[in-house]
């Protein structure tokens, strides 16, 4: 297919509809964020240290839930937890299976809208290959027990490229073939 372009301005105005996109402000997906460090204790002994960040609920964020898969991890234990804070392990079952979990519950007040709390940490045996990495957790209502949000921890280290950067690039790209190809035909 043959792109012909009759009128040099509607380069112009190609452009000037791709550079308004960009003016469009990008709201990032809102949910729940629970980052971790991961230390290693010795020989197969781990912990998370974790932090909490309640930028999705619009109220206090006062339970939370992150599981540890029977294949892949044993003995948990709490290490640590922030004052205010009731935290506890329950085992993975290998034999059922079934997920351990690492639960904490606020005593009071618990984690207010674009607030954070850390200092929540597990210690546990690994017992796959390599450095023990991101888990799934619920958000939970801790009165009626329904989930209020749930995702995947994100290691602090691990400092993804935005989806809009990749959006942006990919469409810059099609507009430069866009323009290289209008001009071959001018």
């Amino acid at each position: 297919m043959n792109v012909v372009i009759k009128n040099k301005n509607a380069i112009g105005a190609g452009l000037l509809a791709f550079l308004s996109l960009l003016a469009i402000p990008v709201t990032p997906a809102l949910a729940t964020t629970i980052t971790f460090d991961v230390n290693n204790v010795s020989a197969t002994t781990w912990e998370y240290n974790y932090t909490v960040i309640n930028d999705t609920l619009s109220s206090s964020l006062e339970e939370f839930t992150v599981f540890f898969d029977p294949g892949l991890y044993k003995n948990l234990s709490v290490a640590t937890s922030p004052t205010g804070w009731d935290p506890l392990a329950i085992q993975p079952d290998a034999a059922l299976p079934d997920d351990g979990f690492y639960d904490a519950l606020a005593l009071s007040g618990g984690i207010a809208p674009a607030d954070a709390v850390g200092g929540f940490t597990v210690q546990f045996d690994f017992l796959g290959a390599g450095k023990p990495s991101s888990q799934r957790f619920d958000v939970v209502d801790p009165v009626t027990f329904t989930t209020r949000d749930s995702g995947i921890t994100q290691r602090v280290s691990a400092v993804p490229l935005p989806a809009a950067a990749g959006l942006f690039l990919s469409g810059l790209s099609v507009f430069t073939g866009f323009l290289s190809r209008c001009r071959a035909e001018l």
